[in-house]
């Protein structure tokens, strides 16, 4: 079951890579194929493990998505991998793949020259959370927003998990 995750969040990978998106068929196939392997080899307790699972991925996810810091294919990925594998695993999947993203995001802003203005407002971000009462800061905002292929830290995310865990 592992390996068809695995080939799962490959292909998912790919196709953000070139369309910026996670199409729904791959989403569906990836869930019924959870739903119905832990169906078989669990019963309803198996099904409910896979359920429970799927709904921790989304709700992981449903906060970032809700400010546009995230795509809805991304959160139904990350709650396929909650299916196949269960709350425990996404949740380490979910830290994982958030240290994945940041580096990931780092990368892109490099890439696109902008690797200073982003660790320029990063400071007075961290300064107005840590001192709420200090006077707003002037940030440095660009209108432009970037994306990226967010399935690759996710399936980066899932692999660590595999190969490490989180504790």
């Amino acid at each position: 079951m592992n390996y068809i995750l695995v080939g799962l969040l490959v292909v998912a990978s790919l196709y953000d890579f070139k369309y910026r998106r996670i199409p729904n068929w791959l989403i569906g196939a990836g869930l019924l194929t959870a739903l119905f392997i832990h169906l078989l080899t669990g019963g309803a307790t198996g099904a409910l493990f896979s359920l429970e699972g799927f709904v921790a991925g989304i709700g992981l996810l449903l906060v970032p998505f809700a400010l546009r810091g995230i795509g809805a294919g991304d959160v139904k990925l990350l709650g396929v991998v909650g299916a196949f594998q269960g709350v425990y695993f996404v949740f380490s999947t979910f830290l994982w793949m958030a240290l994945w993203g940041g580096l990931m995001a780092l990368l892109v802003a490099y890439r696109n020259g902008r690797l200073g203005q982003v660790l320029f407002n990063l400071f007075p971000a961290s300064v107005k959370y840590a001192f709420p009462f200090t006077a707003r800061l002037a940030v440095n905002q660009s209108a432009e927003r970037v994306v990226y292929p967010y399935a690759l830290a996710i399936a980066l995310g899932a692999v660590c998990t595999f190969l490490k865990g989180w504790c």
